[in-house]
């Protein structure tokens, strides 16, 4: 026991210098609010012939007795979970419901409560290493929560017979990839919306389209011909020197495409269908991360940044590429499908996009920001299939309220500025993937970001220097994670 708690810890500080990703796109606030009728997440949803959705169907039908069902929440995101009462915003009042209707079905009630941090926390680690049963559901950051699987703290969900992984309200994406030797230990679903926030996607100002004479992406992404080369040429062409001193810069000019070094460089990635981690024929995680392929994407990607008409912000650089769009000084940015939200007060209208296939005979995808919560369920829970049947049902009425409220009519109705940025929604939701080597630890979960960071941009000599401890890293995680030894 006391070994695994000092590994956790040493692991806490190695991650805490990484804590940067935690403010991926954080200045355009991940989006919130409101309702409709069709639910929303990353997968099919329709389980009956006729298309409708039987809620409850599988649900239990036990009563708990006045049962406290305890959440943990990373700080400041306790309001996705939890709501004292009515609300009048849609999104916070569809919460309310959803937990007042699982109270009233199982005669419980549901608390909820902050961690002491918004990053890499790990609050609930050593009470649960120490036997204490303390929280039923721990809401974590993505990275912490698979620190609490590899620790022997979280429960594998495939074995707990109240919890329907094949019902559409649960992530499929999820089962298929982080999934190894039948063992599931983190959730993500319609339980929280804060995962769809984060889906990763390009916004473009129509504006400086127009003033182009550029037509607007829309068409090129519905016809399967939005690729690389067709979103470099548009970034290039994009730059303009606005206060005509002879060179473009943040302060003053206007760019075709800005960036954070903690999204586009990673989200590029998987354009090309690649991963960090993939499987091999066993069915064990493998370190799938070079190619000849990854090397393309990257020498692609990073020639384009360093091209005059494009600007990317890091930690050291004091202009925040968020903030160049919102001025209308950027033709194009990353972004996050929650960015809607915080650019609701933008002078020039927007459109959201998805990230262009790297080419034609690719496939749309977009990856969940790093910082976005995966749910776990602590090892300690007295009755599992209690906790279970609680925790299936808040997910299903998730599905049934707070998704519905959250995409169609905060994004699509109330922020998204045009009805083909609906279209696009639709497309970037139905193209999310998960990647466990980007979540799971090892020298590679952040390649894009510390690619950036480097003088070359050069993934060849940056994977070789660190391959050795990637595929150590991995055979750690196959027995930590899988139990293969």
């Amino acid at each position: 026991m006391l070994k695994k708690i000092f590994a956790a810890l040493l692991f806490v500080s190695a991650v805490l210098t990484m804590t940067a990703c935690d403010k991926e796109d954080k200045k355009p606030d991940p989006a919130p609010d409101t309702k409709t009728e069709q639910p929303g997440n990353t997968d099919d949803k329709s389980d009956v012939t006729t298309g409708e959705i039987d809620y409850e169907a599988d649900l239990s039908t036990e009563k708990y007795d006045g049962y406290d069902y305890r959440i943990l929440v990373r700080k400041g995101w306790l309001d996705g979970q939890y709501q004292e009462e009515s609300q009048e915003d849609v999104v916070s009042d569809a919460i309310y419901r959803r937990n007042k209707e699982v109270e009233e079905r199982f005669g419980i009630t549901i608390s909820a409560s902050e961690s002491s941090s918004n990053d890499y926390e790990f609050d609930a680690l050593n009470s649960i290493l120490a036997g204490d049963d303390a929280y039923d559901i721990i809401f974590a950051h993505s990275r912490a929560a698979f620190t609490y699987a590899v620790q022997g703290a979280a429960m594998n969900v495939l074995d707990i017979d109240t919890i329907h992984m094949d019902k559409p309200w649960w992530s499929k994406n999820i089962v298929d990839n982080c999934s190894l030797n039948n063992r599931l230990y983190v959730l993500d679903g319609d339980i929280s919306k804060d995962g769809l926030s984060e889906a990763m996607c390009l916004l473009f100002n129509k504006r400086l389209f127009d003033e182009k004479g550029f037509d607007y992406p829309y068409e090129m992404v519905k016809d399967g011909d939005w690729t690389f080369d067709e979103f470099a040429y548009l970034a290039k062409k994009g730059g303009a020197d606005l206060n005509g001193d002879g060179v473009i810069n943040p302060e003053d000019d206007q760019y075709g495409f800005v960036c954070f070094e903690w999204g586009a460089p990673i989200s590029i990635l998987y354009t090309g269908g690649q991963k960090i981690y993939g499987k091999d024929d066993e069915g064990k995680f493998a370190l799938t991360l070079y190619s000849n392929k990854t090397v393309e994407i990257f020498d692609e990607f990073f020639s384009l940044l360093n091209n005059e008409a494009c600007y990317i912000s890091n930690t050291n650089k004091q202009v925040y590429y968020a903030d160049i769009f919102k001025a209308g000084r950027a033709m194009m940015a990353n972004g996050s499908l929650g960015d809607a939200q915080g650019l609701r007060n933008m002078d020039d209208d927007f459109g959201i996009i998805p990230y262009p296939k790297f080419s034609e005979d690719d496939e749309y995808a977009s990856i969940i920001n790093g910082h976005a919560p995966l749910a776990l369920i602590p090892i300690t829970v007295s009755d599992a299939n209690r906790t279970g049947a609680i925790t299936e049902a808040l997910c299903a009425y998730g599905s049934k309220y707070v998704i519905p409220a959250f995409y169609e009519v905060s994004l699509k109705t109330k922020y998204a500025r045009d009805e083909e940025s609906e279209e696009m929604m639709d497309i970037i939701k139905d193209s999310i993937v998960y990647d466990i080597g980007y979540v799971a630890g090892g020298p590679f979960q952040s390649v894009g970001r510390d690619l950036s960071l480097t003088t070359t941009h050069d993934f060849s000599s940056f994977y070789a220097a660190r391959e050795a401890s990637g595929k150590k890293t991995i055979e750690e995680f196959n027995a930590d994670y899988g139990g293969l030894k």
